[in-house]
């Protein structure tokens, strides 16, 4: 199952990442990722930075660190020595910036920590020259960087390439998503490992970055998200889908039910349609009977039961993937509305989904 952390940045200011903790902490998030070695400010003390980790290591909190050789000095550690970042409550290092391949594998080796790597920067062969010099791969976390300038992220082709070879060798991997509510300094654009997603929808960026099982752990890039961003993306990663849809009529009963539950898109899933089993045992157990109504046109997004016409398929209920002509044995019921529709793409064999009611008409 993959995770959902968040960002903090000391180096930015202590004040604000003192907040952005606050805010962690009380939407509950298990996991911190932290930069020590930003270049655009001066840190206001490294004492306060070393209280702040502290507090979230106490708050329950796994914190991971991306560290230089100057972060190491500021509080006491070198590559020979790390157990004073332990001591702060840092579980996971990052070793990005000024380390040789070699401090790199004789920092692993000494054992204490987890470790990310760049997954963007790392080809295959050097994953073997780690397994070569004989570093346990299930150690290592294939995190993808950033991207704080527009027009540099990766591709999700790229991100879900690389992240299929670091699998093949038992490594867990990762991403980051933007955030919008409060954008990192000092370029305001939104973190993200995807360009594609520097604005897209949370719901939606989030459930591309941990579909196919390729993240175990996805981070907010840009601190202090929002608490329904947080909401839908801990969702859309645990693999549950929240379409917003127009009914045509308000839900009332016994419709009402079965279409505020979650549904499973089937393995063997239709390619025009999602689907769900629910909908046939429902009505017979209801002793429900969808006579013929709204038997309108399907364009992608529509949400439609299928009548008594149908036969042995009456009750079944379907979400159109594509525009599909009227058809009189089946009947509209509504419509996901127009910001939701790129997750229909999301929903593939076995994904668990379920509709809001939203007002307004389709």
């Amino acid at each position: 199952m993959t995770e959902l952390g968040q960002s903090i940045y000391p180096t930015l200011g202590i004040t604000d990442a003192e907040r952005h903790l606050d805010e962690a902490i009380r939407l509950s998030c298990r996991h911190l990722f932290t930069s020590l070695h930003l270049p655009e400010a001066q840190v206001e003390g490294w004492q306060e930075v070393r209280r702040l980790l502290e507090r979230a290591a106490n708050a329950g909190m796994s914190i991971a660190a991306d560290v230089s050789r100057a972060s190491l000095a500021e509080f006491g550690a070198d590559p020979e020595n790390m157990a004073p970042l332990a001591r702060l409550g840092i579980e996971t290092l990052r070793l990005d910036h000024g380390f040789t391949m070699e401090e790199t594998v004789r920092i692993i080796r000494a054992g204490g920590f987890t470790f990310q790597i760049n997954a963007g920067a790392m080809n295959r062969d050097e994953v073997q020259r780690l397994e070569k010099e004989g570093i346990p791969l299930e150690r290592l976390i294939a995190i993808h960087n950033f991207y704080p300038r527009r027009e540099t992220g990766v591709s999700l082709d790229f991100y879900r390439r690389q992240n299929r070879m670091f699998r093949e060798y038992g490594m867990k991997t990762g991403g980051f998503l933007p955030s919008l509510k409060e954008p990192r300094a000092p370029l305001f654009e939104g973190l993200p490992t995807v360009e594609a997603h520097r604005r897209m929808r949370t719901a939606e960026a989030a459930a591309e970055l941990a579909a196919e099982g390729l993240a175990d752990i996805v981070y907010f890039g840009d601190p202090a998200p929002s608490e329904e961003d947080w909401r839908v993306a801990q969702q859309a990663v645990s693999g549950l889908i929240e379409l917003r849809v127009q009914w045509l009529e308000p839900l009332q009963e016994p419709l009402l039910p079965l279409l505020s539950t979650v549904h499973t898109n089937p393995w063997d899933g239709a390619e025009q349609v999602i689907r769900t089993p629910l909908g046939r045992p429902f009505v017979r157990e209801h002793s429900f009977d969808p006579v013929p109504r709204y038997t309108h046109e399907r364009p992608v997004g529509t949400v439609t039961m299928d009548n008594s016409r149908y036969i042995r398929y009456f009750g079944e209920v379907q979400v159109t993937r594509t525009d599909l002509p009227a058809d009189e044995r089946v009947n509209v019921l509504g419509r996901v509305i127009p910001e939701d529709r790129p997750l229909l793409r999301q929903i593939g064999s076995g994904t668990k989904y379920r509709f809001v009611s939203v007002k307004g008409h389709s």
